[in-house]
């Protein structure tokens, strides 16, 4: 049985963008909301093999659809496929970020059982992959079908918390959108360790989530 539902999928399968591209959709967590608030975490962007070039030009990157992909690429941007996983399963250094995520959700009070993230939902915020290792280069393009896309999500999925696990996401986004919403540093970057303001990342957001708990009790 898989940690993530399909329940919001008849709203979700309206957004132009996953109708070209369905491996993008959310990832919703199978409890989402159940006796805690609705959380929607949004990443920054998911990124294809060194070898791909299909993404390289954003304009055709939107006029093009999953077709375009091999099954390989496909696997690389399917954000349920990547997420829906046992807890402590993130051994591949590209999931640092959910491994890292998932030690403060915990920290912060979701409960440790098989999936921490089947409490939460995720997607990421730019829906253009960038290069293997490397943060994408936003066109203008990105940035309209990034903010155009997060809106109709927050309309299909109606968070009660929307949090940024991005800053160059949320700096580029936030006030574009329908919803107001919390921010930290990437959770792959040093600076979830380091300290700015008297406080890391990783304790910003376990005190954001543990916040947001409490809020609903």
């Amino acid at each position: 049985m898989p940690f993530y539902t399909e329940a919001f999928d008849e709203g979700l399968d309206q957004i132009p963008l996953y109708q070209r591209y369905p491996a993008l959709k959310p990832f919703v967590g199978n409890t989402y909301g159940t006796n805690r608030p609705r959380i929607l975490m949004i990443g920054e962007s998911h990124y294809l093999p060194k070898d791909s070039d299909v993404h390289l030009d954003a304009d055709l990157w939107y006029q093009g659809s999953q077709d375009d992909l091999s099954k390989k690429e496909t696997g690389w941007l399917r954000t349920r496929g990547i997420l829906d996983k046992h807890r402590g399963d993130w051994r591949p250094k590209g999931h640092t970020i959910y491994r890292r995520m998932e030690k403060a959700l915990i920290d912060a009070g979701i409960p440790a059982d098989d999936s921490v993230f089947k409490h939460v939902a995720f997607m990421n915020a730019f829906q253009r992959p960038a290069k293997e290792g490397d943060s994408i280069q936003a066109k203008k393009v990105d940035n309209d079908v990034a903010a155009d896309t997060i809106d109709q999500v927050i309309s299909v999925l109606k968070p009660d918390r929307v949090l940024f696990v991005s800053t160059k996401a949320r700096k580029t986004l936030a006030k574009r959108l329908s919803m107001v919403s919390d921010g930290v540093k990437h959770p792959a970057s040093p600076w979830w360790y380091r300290l700015h303001r008297n406080e890391t990342a990783k304790d910003r957001f376990t005190r954001l989530i543990t916040e947001y708990l409490k809020a609903k009790e």
